[in-house]
């Protein structure tokens, strides 16, 4: 999955909720983030709604594969909030 407009603008905020079958968890590889530290976010929340418990809060630039996993659910909420998202390509997972 990858931000709106990726790779050319990254102004689009998104919600992608991701599940796997009962019993199973969810895994996610961010392949590339490019934010704004000042501004730009990519939240990644373990179950269905942004209520649910934070797994991690990312910015700024990540070029290597890194790897997030749900430990108690088979839901995953990935959350890109740009207030911007100048001169950034945004997320691909």
């Amino acid at each position: 999955i990858t931000s709106p407009g990726y790779p050319y603008s990254a102004e689009t905020p998104c919600d992608f909720v991701l599940q796997a079958e009962t019993g199973k968890k969810v895994q996610l590889e961010i392949v590339l983030l490019e934010a704004n530290s000042c501004c730009d976010t990519l939240t990644v929340y373990e179950g269905s709604t942004a209520d649910g418990s934070l797994l991690a809060t990312l910015t700024g630039e990540i070029h290597k594969n890194s790897t997030l996993r749900t430990s108690n659910s088979n839901v995953m909420t990935v959350r890109w909030q740009p207030k911007g998202g100048v001169n950034v390509k945004g997320v691909a997972v």
